[in-house]
């Protein structure tokens, strides 16, 4: 897992700089390497230039510049089986919309290193 020819790659979208480093040090923790984008735009344009090392996408529902759900349908123009797991804080009823997007998952926030390491293995072991 040293160099990014290999998918282990997880790509974070946040726009709270504080979810964004608790979250990148959890995902570290499980073995991943990460990127962040805090915005809907950013997390294209990086997914659009590493989407042959990236396994997932972690993507909050409520972004600065978009909602998650356009994000996501813009990932999966660019890569129809790109991974995408959706979070919000908004509530639990906000999983029905991530799937309705094109979205593989949802994960409540807060969320600990347990439930985001058994929603990471859900995801990432259909592959």
């Amino acid at each position: 897992m040293d160099n990014l020819n290999t998918k282990d790659t997880i790509l974070f979208v946040d726009d709270e700089q504080v979810i964004l480093d608790v979250c990148t040090l959890m995902i570290e923790e499980l073995g991943y390497k990460v990127l962040q984008a805090e915005n809907g735009k950013k997390a294209t344009q990086i997914f659009r230039d590493k989407k042959d090392v990236i396994c997932l996408v972690i993507l909050d529902m409520k972004l600065p510049d978009e909602n998650g759900s356009d994000t996501c349908k813009r990932l999966n123009e660019i890569n129809s089986d790109v991974k995408v797991l959706h979070t919000s804080g908004l509530g639990r009823t906000q999983g029905g919309d991530s799937l309705e997007c094109g979205c593989d998952g949802f994960l409540p926030k807060p969320f600990g290193i347990e439930e985001l390491s058994n929603k990471l293995e859900d995801l990432l072991d259909n592959t």
